[in-house]
């Protein structure tokens, strides 16, 4: 486990301080703590973060370049940069993680919860190893960093936990079977959750997007997918300047492109039936040969992105 700090300033925010409804929230001696960081949505949050000028706790897996990255973003922005590598499916890691950051003596006002993994393919073909790292890291981990730090988020005058959902979150997929059930559970924890703190300083919002384009193979998967995977998806930049822009006027569930709101919608009318035929009919087009991903070992797939 490597731990890189750089030196602390705070700079003017830029691009989620142009509207109105957003708030100053960096402090000097506070800090915003950012799961699955070395990469994809996570890296790209984190950029968005450092550039509004918020101290960082990045957080990934072990020898995914994390200390070089958070000396990069400390060094471009100005703030200071603290990072943890460390697996959080293992069951001890979040409170791990949550000792690690009170021995240091850093304050967290904002949570972000990005890492995920993300798989597709038949469920009869699917690999165990995966589903019980996709579950605990989906749904466990994500649970026990917030319970671990709601008690310091609520001493803040204004904090903030936005936990990664997924449009999936809306559907029951047909070849993503245990993926939508977690990333539910995402969704409907996000809101029972704020509906609990409604009235205290700490608000809570889920992010659910469709398709990022977050490295080569999503790429690849999203082209298989066609014309509505080209339409439906996004590049990570996009996907976190939006989130922590509906984060900051306190939107409960955040829908990133029109494409993917009017997707959301047209669930809500169209017949189960035939919103599985067609959820089935796209991804079953990514099934011809090798599907992305197959073959790759456990770590690899950790810091996918969302999908």
């Amino acid at each position: 486990m490597n731990e890189s700090t750089v030196a602390r300033q705070i700079v003017p925010m830029h691009s989620i301080a142009e509207s109105e409804a957003q708030i100053r929230i960096s402090r000097s001696h506070l800090y915003c703590l950012i799961t699955g960081a070395s990469r994809g949505l996570g890296w790209a949050l984190a950029e968005e973060c450092a550039r509004a000028g918020m101290n960082l706790i990045l957080v990934a897996l072990p020898d995914t370049g994390l200390a070089e990255a958070a000396s990069t973003l400390g060094q471009r922005y100005g703030i200071d940069v603290r990072c943890r590598e460390i697996d959080l499916t293992e069951p001890d890691s979040p409170d791990a993680l949550h000792r690690w950051i009170g021995e240091q003596r850093l304050a967290v006002n904002m949570l972000i919860n990005n890492a995920g993994i993300g798989a597709h393919g038949p469920f009869s073909e699917s690999a165990l190893e995966r589903n019980r790292a996709m579950i605990a890291l989906n749904i466990s981990a994500l649970v026990q960093l917030t319970q671990l730090f709601l008690p310091e988020l609520k001493r803040h005058p204004q904090a903030y936990i936005l936990n990664v959902a997924s449009l999936a979150a809306f559907y029951a997929m047909p070849c993503k079977p245990v993926y939508a059930p977690t990333k539910a559970f995402v969704l409907n924890f996000s809101l029972a959750l704020r509906a609990e703190l409604a009235g205290t300083t700490v608000t809570v919002s889920a992010l659910c997007p469709g398709g990022i384009i977050s490295n080569e193979e999503c790429r690849k998967l999203i082209a298989a997918q066609g014309f509505i995977g080209r339409i439906s998806c996004h590049h990570p930049e996009e996907v976190a300047r939006y989130a922590l822009e509906q984060m900051l006027r306190n939107r409960a569930v955040i829908i990133p492109g029109l494409i993917n709101k009017v997707a959301r919608i047209m669930g809500v009318f169209v017949p189960l039936s035939l919103t599985q035929l067609f959820i089935r009919s796209r991804f079953d087009n990514t099934s011809n040969g090798e599907r992305p991903g197959a073959n790759r070992n456990l770590a690899s797939l950790l810091e996918t992105g969302h999908e």
